[in-house]
């Protein structure tokens, strides 16, 4: 034994008993401190996670996501009007300044949600300065149109599919890939800071049952009591307060990863489909607009689609909806099916979302067949009819099938959003945090998870201003807690102190 230790030991000894009660109800002080502190700096930790994922960094990706949406939709309704004659087409008129008029909002909302400085900035700016350019030239091609000049015409549209093609959509596409990259890192990194964070607080609440079980075994060999009460009780608030903390962060840990890797990643996934989708939808107008680039657009449509979804040889897309709307197997897979569809098929996770996108897979398949119908009317020579049948929004008409599939489409989305709104909301309560949000639902939505979806949409910020109201809950009964223990410590050993003072 060292001569320190035996120092320490002597010194121990010497020490009057109330001297060590008075050190007992300061250690225990402490190590509460402690507990509380670690506690509270957890839970925030996990708030301001579920934060970043909930409500800053998702607005931004799904509002860069929709500007592609209508980006994309903008280029196929111009596509659509300048098939048709002049002023025939009302509905493609329509279509654009809706989408022109929703890019506008989202732009605003966008430049006003800059979290990573210049990663973002540079792609937004790129996308104001340049769809500017882009609306001029198709209004060229509108005018050119009017008055009959097909070439200058399709030399402006050309124009203007380019800066689609070649600026805007890739500066969308890098801005919502740095906010998701940014998620991904933070994510992962808040991860391993909530699992410090818990060891942390575990640590320190075994600390604190360690003192408070070390003083009981103190008075019972210094000074015959077999157990003190008022100790026994702020023993019991510390072991319940350290379950009520484990509890907390466990759950809240779960609702993010919830939200975040099995909603949100599919979320994610599901709207890149989206956008690639009205992409593919204007390359089928292009292929019959500009006949000298016909074959390139027809490639491009086709690239597009087998990114949503590729069909097996011996299979069609009616076959294998079907094969996959048989069986309830979450392992089950249609060889040789791949793409965006596909994977979200063999990622099932939540209730009605096999059955939304089975029926997702099978409006593709009637989208993809009238397609081909289409280019078999312009290959035999009967153009009239191929646009006909391309801007038409009648039963088993073009427009209307993608219709049919954007709908069957947003079904899976609103699961999807559904089950991510519920996932931040409730990791929210875990951490003490309620929140109350401002919330304009459609008064006659077609389902409840339309409903929800919607709901959804408002609390992410996206269509309204949020408004959030924190009941720091946790922190109360955090400090309730602490205050409890130190006070039944000081009830316990008071007594004792008084036996030596009298």
């Amino acid at each position: 034994m060292s001569t320190t230790t035996v120092s320490f030991i002597t010194k121990a000894k010497e020490t009057s008993t109330p001297q060590l009660l008075k050190l007992s109800l300061l250690a225990i002080g402490g190590t509460s401190l402690l507990l509380l502190t670690t506690a509270i700096a957890a839970v925030q930790s996990q708030r301001e996670a579920l934060k970043t994922v909930g409500l800053d960094s998702a607005p931004s990706i799904l509002n860069a996501q929709r500007i592609k949406d209508s980006l994309a939709d903008m280029d196929a309704n111009a596509a659509n009007e300048l098939l048709a004659k002049p002023g025939q087409n009302p509905d493609a008129v329509e279509g654009y300044n809706s989408r022109r008029e929703k890019l506008s909002h989202l732009l605003v909302a966008v430049a006003e949600n800059i979290t990573f400085d210049d990663q973002e900035r540079i792609p937004i700016q790129t996308i104001q300065a340049k769809v500017g350019d882009y609306i001029q030239l198709v209004q060229q091609a509108r005018d050119f149109h009017s008055a009959g000049n097909e070439v200058n015409k399709l030399k402006a549209y050309r124009t203007a599919a380019e800066v689609m093609d070649k600026t805007l959509l890739p500066a969308v596409t890098t801005l919502a890939e740095v906010n998701y990259t940014q998620l991904n890192v933070s994510y992962r990194n808040q991860q391993a800071q909530a699992s410090r964070s818990l060891f942390m607080v575990m640590i320190s609440g075994l600390l604190l049952l360690g003192v408070l079980v070390g003083v009981q075994l103190f008075l019972n060999y210094r000074m015959r009591r077999i157990l003190n009460p008022g100790l026994l009780v702020a023993s019991v608030i510390a072991l319940l307060f350290l379950g009520y903390t484990y509890q907390t962060l466990s759950s809240a840990a779960y609702h993010l990863k919830v939200a975040k890797e099995n909603a949100f990643d599919s979320l994610y996934a599901l709207r890149l489909a989206r956008a690639i989708a009205y992409s593919a939808n204007g390359d089928e107008s292009r292929y019959l607009l500009d006949k000298t680039f016909a074959p390139t657009h027809e490639q491009s449509y086709v690239q597009k689609i087998n990114q949503i979804a590729v069909i097996p040889n011996n299979q069609t897309f009616e076959s294998v909806a079907n094969a996959y709307q048989a069986t309830q197997d979450r392992k089950f897979k249609v060889a040789g099916f791949q793409g965006f569809l596909a994977d979200a098929l063999h990622n099932i996770t939540f209730p009605g979302e096999r059955e939304a996108t089975v029926e997702t897979l099978r409006s593709l398949g009637i989208y993809f067949i009238i397609d081909r119908q289409i280019r078999q009317l312009e290959q035999s020579g009967r153009h009239q009819e191929a646009i006909a049948l391309c801007v038409g929004n009648n039963v088993n008409q073009s427009n209307w099938a993608f219709a049919q599939y954007k709908e069957a489409h947003q079904k899976v989305l609103n699961i999807n959003m559904a089950a991510f709104q519920e996932s931040i909301i409730q990791g929210f309560k875990e951490v003490g945090v309620d929140t109350a949000f401002k919330v304009k639902v459609n008064p006659n939505p077609q389902d409840a998870q339309a409903k929800a979806a919607n709901e959804a949409l408002q609390i992410l910020g996206t269509t309204n201003k949020v408004e959030t109201r924190v009941l720091t809950r946790f922190e109360i009964i955090a400090v309730g807690a602490v205050v409890a223990i130190g006070l039944f410590s000081f009830l316990g050993l008071s007594p004792r102190l008084k036996e030596y003072s009298s």
